[in-house]
């Protein structure tokens, strides 16, 4: 926003200079123009130096996991360990951009509401909301996004042998003798296949609810079935994850408080910190909800209105034929039209509790943070931040169990495969 309206100021100054001719005026024009990149680039460049940097710190990390380690090997304690050094490979880079937050935090506060030339209080809360971007990329458990990535890799490989199955089985039709021999081994092998994929996506399940137990959200094999298969699944994950990392944070920030005591400025800067993190937290919220109004149920509303068209055009052909063939075709459909309809309803149910659970949490965060911004405006005692972080850093914990999903197992595969199919039709 900031770069738009530096911009047209700079292409307003070059036009009053303007010159009588065409041509002059069209230099003029260009040579504004190119100004205006160059100003732009140079500043949007080194904004963005050093969240690249950050970034690729934490991709380093990311692809030096272990690819495919066995369930047994991942212990609390590794996990534990893994999660420690995430966060001191990610420390420094998370304390100069919350440095950066809170300055625009402050920018925020001494803001016009509105303002055609500079910053005005909605430029800068773009600028701030792109800072929490990179924060929440930094926090994300890198563990977890690996082994998710594993388990989507495997479940391609299978889908593509079975493409492959279903090639052969047709080929096999009109094959000779010797090449159906030939294709019952090739599909044989690739049922074998599939079922050492299959015993793979397991394992990396088992450590996926492994490194969730070790975070607080305690799912059984069945709930990380349908965690996994909800199409909010990366933020609920996300949001989970992050409240966890946001205590091991805010602790570390108290101790800076703390040592910081005889600097009251120093402190209230950890502190103003701790506040800008209470604000990411809420952007997260928001970002979750307005996800699913404009966009989550929204579609699955098209979906259950399209298959309930076509659930009164099956029936009506239904009610005229005569056929038996075609009827128990028609039979099938419905029956299939049915389960999408009755998916589509649990669907939406749950990601309505889900909302409904995170604006609650919302409220709670949002009168955390007011307090929270208001001691920081106010105190002059470093005794009196660190009582308020304690009391922050609890909220967290509170945040984690009244957004844990109400996760109930599918009722059969059938179900189950539903809701996947209903998950990539929303996505």
């Amino acid at each position: 926003m900031i770069k738009i309206k530096l911009a047209i100021l700079l292409i307003i100054s070059s036009l009053l200079s303007v010159q009588t001719s065409y041509a002059d005026w069209q230099d003029t024009l260009n040579n504004a123009w190119q100004n205006t990149k160059e100003v732009g680039g140079s500043a949007y460049e080194k904004s963005k130096e050093y969240t690249h940097d950050a970034l690729d710190k934490s991709k380093n990390y990311y692809d030096g996991l272990m690819t495919e380690p066995a369930s047994a090997s991942v212990t609390p304690d590794l996990i534990q360990q893994q999660k420690k050094e995430h966060i001191q490979l990610i420390w420094k880079d998370i304390l100069n951009n919350l440095d950066q937050a809170l300055n625009i935090n402050t920018q925020i506060d001494q803001a016009p509401e509105s303002r055609f030339f500079g910053a005005d209080k909605k430029s800068l809360a773009e600028d701030q909301v792109d800072v929490f971007a990179v924060i929440e990329s930094l926090l994300s458990n890198p563990d977890i996004s690996k082994n998710r990535d594993n388990i989507e890799a495997l479940k391609e490989k299978i889908d593509n042998k079975k493409n492959s199955i279903s090639r052969y089985l047709e080929r096999r039709v009109v094959a000779d003798n010797d090449e159906r021999a030939d294709y019952d081994h090739k599909i044989e092998k690739l049922r074998g296949d599939i079922d050492e994929l299959s015993r793979r996506i397991d394992n990396q399940k088992d450590i996926l609810k492994k490194r969730f137990n070790a975070s607080g959200l305690l799912l059984s094999d069945a709930q990380v079935d349908v965690l996994l298969s909800r199409v909010d699944a990366d933020d609920i994950i996300k949001m989970s994850l992050v409240y966890d990392v946001l205590k091991d944070i805010t602790a570390q920030l108290m101790g800076l408080t703390k040592e910081t005591h005889e600097n009251i400025d120093q402190a209230r800067k950890y502190y103003g910190m701790h506040v800008v993190l209470l604000k990411l937290v809420i952007n997260m919220q928001d970002n979750y909800v307005k996800k699913l109004d404009e966009d989550y149920l929204p579609k699955i509303e098209m979906i259950s209105m399209e298959t309930r068209r076509i659930n009164e055009e099956s029936t009506h052909l239904l009610a005229t034929e005569t056929q038996r063939n075609r009827k128990a075709l028609l039979h099938k459909n419905l029956k299939a039209q049915q389960l999408t309809l009755k998916v589509a309803k649990l669907y939406a149910e749950q990601l309505n509790q889900q909302k409904a659970k995170v604006i609650k949490a919302r409220r709670l965060i949002q009168n955390d943070y007011k307090v929270a911004k208001n001691t920081y405006d106010t105190v002059k005692i470093s005794a009196d931040l660190i009582q308020l972080m304690k009391t922050n850093r609890a909220s967290f914990n509170a945040l984690m169990n009244i957004q844990i999903p109400e996760i109930v197992p599918f009722e059969n595969l059938a179900m189950q495969r539903k809701f996947e199919e209903l998950s990539l039709m929303i996505k």
